[in-house]
C-alpha cells in the first residue's frame, strides 16, 4: 500500500516543482502515453478547465507516489485502462446512497486506501478554488481510480 508519506511529499514536491512542473507532465507523458492519453482525451471535455487541470495534477501525484514506492512501473496499456474503467463504473453504479456512500464499495475491495483517500479529499474540498463540481465528482473518481488499478 502507499503511504500517506509518500503522498504528501510528492504533493509538497510538486507544489514546490514552479517551472519544473511541465517537466514532470511530460515525463508522465512519456512514460505512460496511454494513460495520459486517457486523462487528455475527449471524454473528458465534460470537465471544466480547472477540473482537466486538477485530474492531470491528481494523477501525475498517483504516478509519482506509486513510482517512488515500486520502482520499475511498467507501461499501462489501452486495454488495461478500458477493463479498469469499465470494472469502476460497475462497483460505482451498483453502490446505494449519497456520494460518499457510494465510494465506500471502492475503500473495501481495495489496498490503496491512502491514494484513494487523496482523490476522495480532493473531490469534497471545502475551499471553493479546487471544487470538483458535483455533476464531475463521479466521473472525476472514476478516472483517478483507474489510474491507482492501472498503476498498482
Amino acid at each position: 500500500m502507499i503511504s500517506e508519506q509518500t503522498i504528501e511529499r510528492t504533493l509538497a514536491r510538486l507544489e514546490r516543482a514552479g517551472d519544473d512542473y511541465e517537466t514532470e507532465i511530460r515525463d508522465f507523458a512519456e512514460s505512460q502515453p496511454d494513460l495520459m492519453d486517457y486523462l487528455t482525451n475527449e471524454d473528458v471535455e465534460a470537465f471544466t478547465e480547472r477540473e482537466r487541470e486538477l485530474l492531470v495534477f491528481a494523477a501525475l501525484v498517483i504516478f509519482q507516489s506509486v513510482d517512488d514506492e515500486r520502482a520499475g512501473l511498467t507501461e499501462v496499456t489501452g486495454d488495461q485502462i478500458a477493463a479498469a474503467e469499465e470494472r469502476n463504473y460497475e462497483i460505482i453504479g451498483a453502490a446505494k446512497g449519497n456520494f460518499r456512500d457510494r465510494l465506500t464499495p471502492f475503500f473495501e475491495q481495495s489496498e490503496e486506501e491512502e491514494l484513494l483517500a487523496f482523490v476522495e479529499d480532493l473531490l469534497l474540498a471545502e475551499d471553493g478554488e479546487d471544487e470538483i463540481s458535483r455533476e464531475a465528482r463521479e466521473p472525476f473518481f472514476v478516472t483517478l481510480k483507474t489510474v491507482i488499478d492501472t498503476l498498482t
